[in-house]
């Protein structure tokens, strides 16, 4: 029995979810689907251990340990070292991994930061195999487009289904065990729009780790059993009733068969918002090419433009998220830091008068009039114009680069060595680098590992 009892349903989606979860084998999934899941392991730890430099990032470690006070917990705070319990570690974790805006994005938003702290932290209090830690990767990440593509709610809402079903796979649970876990994470489920959107506020990296922390709760609930949960994305009085629009046939659209972590998934190359990347990379590559002084430039122009992004502060920002969402400042911000890092983001370099002075000189040369979910898709898509940045320095030299995406697109995806250097950049302030090394093998030979529990101690 389900949500609702005033008549029959129609449809089974929710049970095929559950099907698919709790047969999907690692030898059903494709090699190159492995591999993405092992890079996408890569780059969520790397962005995560590079946020640990962050005022944000020291205070939840230290709330994490608050909830673990003596704790002989099972599960390792990563870049910290201590040992506290399952939830407070997924908190943390979970929290870092969106900090810097630097994991992956999807149509939807950012699956990686719910389903690979999820399943790095489940593998190590269970004692998981590296397999059967990747297979839950994969499952994680299919059912969390899905159900994002069936109906619109909050970006963070989707990582609860991502990060349950990850649970679900590494717990084994029965089918019908998982389909009362999708009926609690759907009462759970955050319905509202993304209010950081509207405040700027840096709020949203904790949502992440809130829903990390709270699903584990909530699988484990679905283990002692609940009643009347059941059939949650079937209901006409559940979850997809709650959302902007509904298009529930991607519930299951090709399940098992289309993988969509392949091509609906954008990987970032830069600290920052999705609609900010490609102008950063266009800023890194002039002054990297040309190694010109940024205090000597007069002007910078770019075409185009997002109008939503292209914001400016004559002060400075004061949260991350404002920041991380300012084309001008990601503009100004790489060519003094063209190497990213945690330092893009610490107070001091926000209110640099420096990288104040210099994205005030940056113009817009017309918008792209695409926004919203449209605009990513489109964005993971390529059907986005080609981007220009010319640099005009005060003694009249110009320079031009132009560019159509950034590495890291499903169509220009980085190859397994540019993710290891990509790691060894975001880490290198934070492991040291025997220790950075040891993490790139683990994570590459993870399929050959009979207890994968062995990762979290190249994480600190």
């Amino acid at each position: 029995m389900g949500f609702n009892v005033h008549g029959p349903l129609t449809t089974d989606w929710t049970k095929q979810l559950c099907h698919f979860i709790k047969t999907l084998k690692y030898e059903d999934i494709p090699p190159m689907v492995i591999e993405q899941a092992k890079m996408m392991v890569m780059q969520t730890v790397g962005v995560s251990l590079c946020s640990a430099e962050l005022k944000q990032i020291k205070d939840v470690i230290a709330i994490s340990k608050e909830m673990s006070p003596g704790s002989e917990g099972k599960a390792t705070l990563w870049a910290d070292g201590a040992k506290v319990s399952w939830e407070a570690a997924a908190l943390t974790a979970g929290t870092m991994g969106d900090a810097l805006d630097w994991e992956d994005c999807s149509v939807t938003g950012h699956p990686s930061a719910g389903v690979i702290p999820t399943a790095v932290i489940a593998t190590e209090v269970l004692h998981k195999s590296g397999k059967e830690m990747l297979t839950a990767i994969v499952a994680g990440y299919e059912v969390y487009q899905r159900v994002a593509l069936a109906g619109r709610s909050n970006i963070v809402s989707y990582n609860i289904f991502g990060n349950l079903t990850v649970l679900m796979k590494l717990l084994d649970l029965s089918e019908e065990q998982m389909n009362q876990a999708f009926g609690i994470g759907t009462a759970c489920a955050i319905i509202p729009a993304n209010v950081h959107e509207l405040t700027m506020s840096d709020s949203l990296n904790y949502l992440y780790g809130f829903r990390d922390e709270s699903t584990i709760s909530m699988i484990k609930t679905a283990l002692y059993g609940i009643e009347n949960m059941e059939d949650a994305f079937d209901d006409p009085t559940a979850y997809l009733a709650h959302c902007g629009y509904q298009e529930p046939e991607w519930l299951t659209k090709e399940l098992g068969e289309h993988w969509m972590m392949m091509d609906m998934l954008l990987v970032k190359h830069w600290p920052a918002n999705v609609f900010v990347q490609t102008y950063a990379e266009l800023a890194a590559r002039l002054v990297t090419k040309y190694k010109f002084n940024p205090d000597d430039v007069a002007e910078i122009i770019i075409r185009p433009s997002v109008a939503f992004r292209h914001w400016y502060s004559e002060t400075g920002y004061e949260s991350i998220t404002q920041a991380q969402f300012s084309i001008p400042y990601a503009a100004a911000c790489a060519m003094y830091h063209p190497e990213p890092g945690a330092v893009w983001y610490q107070p001091e370099t926000m209110k640099d008068q420096k990288i104040i002075d210099l994205m005030m000189k940056v113009k817009a040369d017309g918008f792209v009039k695409m926004t919203g979910m449209k605009f990513i898709k489109d964005l993971i898509d390529g059907k986005h114009p080609e981007k220009f940045m010319l640099v005009r320095m005060k003694d009249g030299t110009e320079y031009v680069e132009s560019t159509f995406t950034h590495p890291g697109h499903p169509h220009y995806m980085l190859t397994r060595d540019q993710f290891k250097d990509r790691f060894r950049l975001e880490t290198r302030n934070v492991l040291a680098s025997e220790q950075a090394e040891k993490a790139i093998d683990c994570i590459c030979h993870l399929d050959e590992y009979e207890d994968a529990s062995v990762l979290p101690q190249f994480l600190y």
